[in-house]
């Protein structure tokens, strides 16, 4: 193999070794000019660091082949100075070289088989984790990278060609049950600062990832532009701001009142969090005080039109969470219900009117005959806003949840080949989320380039599916055990 190859070496020798595989890069870059993108001519020796002598070495590569291509290539040459078209391409490279250390020590972990053995007889001692949750997570994000590429065939048999609702909704409320289940107990006198610290963690991390992923996917609309000079890659979803003024977009991103079109989920997300004590300690007083303070957060919000602003642009955020809150706090109240209780109360009335209100959204949906959609008069009348969380977009999707609840699916989805893949990616939702929306932006690119026939959708949305489960397996794998808790398995699984 080759890391037990590696390891032969001394620690001196591999770092070494590392700084003699810079040297052919070098020599390639001198040879083939690449424009302000030189950086990635110098990855392979970061692949090799890193797969042959691990992180250390990976890391020093990383940061030399940054110093020459900044120093010898990127105009001003021979100054270390960049200008602010240059930040999102260096950005580009660190991403991808940590991706190439991080996907390097997973392998290594994946292959060491005591660790695997014993974090193996942990999870079948844990089974209680609820893998029902961790599915419809993971086929929630399947269907982001889907949705988030635009004009691919793929998309037309996603579930929000169906009703009004889509994948947004979805991950939202899933995030109220699982933050419920992780931290609802928790939320106590004693061991709340606990429980807020561990939030605001959460949010520092989602902040550095949704910056991060912003500039890539500057770097990568500007790679596509250059290359296949299409400036009009750069013209769209607010990437605009970019050309006419770098600076004040670099800085619109950092302060989270510039946020580009398809990356603008984890702003809401991180909003939402900080949200959560709040409704958790409404709800140690009463479930029904926290959701009818949600609601009537949410009814003032539509009423008045608040909303968190944007900036330089003029406007408020494209998904208001002022609005959106109202989606978390009922996750919340779910997931807070199948803890104390072990399941939420199905009754055939409200089984009978959520099929009522599904099979109305799918008469306003695409497929639905036009003359049926043009007498709902769906398209003119009836809620269906996004930013603003529309009603009949909230209505639709808490039916079609309280329906795929009552019916027990991911106990019939259980059954199916596709149930533990999908698992697998939902149970790691942040790094998954992250490398779908890298792969989303590349996928607008070549669609919008190098698109020829609906066998490349299958073969890159394809590939990019299986990409996102092979990550989160080495993840699974990578992931020190843990040990299981009780929980009401029978009755949480569906």
């Amino acid at each position: 193999m080759i890391a037990p190859f590696g390891q032969r070496f001394t620690t001196p020798a591999q770092y070494a070794l590392t700084l003699l595989f810079v040297l052919p890069c070098f020599a390639l870059r001198l040879h083939w000019p690449w424009h302000s993108f030189s950086f990635f001519l110098f990855a392979p020796a970061v692949v090799l660091g890193a797969a042959l002598f691990g992180r250390g070495p990976a890391i020093l590569a990383t940061v030399l082949t940054a110093v020459i291509a900044v120093f010898f290539w990127i105009e001003p040459i021979y100054t270390f100075r960049l200008s602010p078209q240059q930040v999102p391409p260096l950005v580009l490279y660190a991403l991808v070289c940590a991706s190439v250390v991080g996907l390097s020590e997973w392998t290594r972990a994946a292959l060491s088989r005591d660790r695997r053995a014993l974090r193996a007889e942990s999870r079948a001692q844990a089974s209680a984790r609820l893998d029902g949750i961790d599915f419809w997570r993971g086929l929630v994000l399947c269907t982001i990278l889907i949705n988030h590429v635009p004009g691919n065939i793929l998309e037309a048999i996603t579930h929000r060609n169906f009703g009004v609702s889509d994948s947004a909704e979805a991950f939202v409320f899933l995030s109220g049950v699982s933050l419920a289940l992780a931290y609802g107990h928790r939320f106590r006198p004693g061991e709340r600062v606990g429980v807020m610290v561990a939030m605001l963690r959460r949010v520092l991390k989602l902040y550095g990832v949704h910056v991060a992923l912003s500039f890539a996917a500057i770097a990568i609309f500007s790679a596509g532009a250059l290359y296949w000079r299409q400036p009009e890659l750069l013209m769209s979803h607010g990437r605009s701001l970019y050309v006419k003024d770098a600076w004040t977009c670099l800085i619109g991103i950092v302060s989270l009142g510039h946020q580009l079109g398809y990356f603008n989920i984890l702003p809401l997300y991180m909003a939402l969090i900080v949200a959560v004590p709040v409704l958790l300690w409404l709800a140690r007083i009463d479930v029904a005080l926290m959701l009818a303070v949600s609601a009537l957060l949410y009814a003032v919000t539509r009423y008045t039109g608040w909303n968190l602003p944007n900036w330089p642009a003029q406007g408020g955020w494209f998904l208001n969470p002022l609005a959106w809150q109202f989606v978390m706090a009922i996750g919340l109240a779910a997931g807070l219900a199948l803890k104390e209780r072990g399941e939420i109360p199905v009754t055939r009335p409200m089984v009978a009117l959520a099929a009522i209100v599904v099979a109305i959204g799918f008469l306003m949906s695409p497929y639905a005959p036009e003359a049926t959609r043009s007498w709902i008069a769906a398209n003119g009348h009836l809620d269906t806003d996004k930013s603003m969380l529309g009603l009949t977009r909230l209505s639709h999707f808490l039916a079609l949840a309280y329906l795929v609840y009552a019916l027990r699916l991911s106990a019939l989805c259980r059954r199916l080949p596709v149930f533990a893949p999908l698992a697998t990616i939902g149970r790691h939702g942040l790094l998954i989320f992250a490398l779908l929306s890298v792969l989303s932006a590349l996928g607008q690119v070549l669609v919008s380039t190098v698109r020829s026939s609906a066998w490349f959708d299958i073969g890159f949305l394809g590939g990019g599916l299986l990409l996102l489960w092979f990550v989160a397996h080495l993840a699974d794998a990578a992931r020190p055990p843990r040990r299981a808790r009780p929980l009401a398995q029978p009755a949480l699984a569906a």
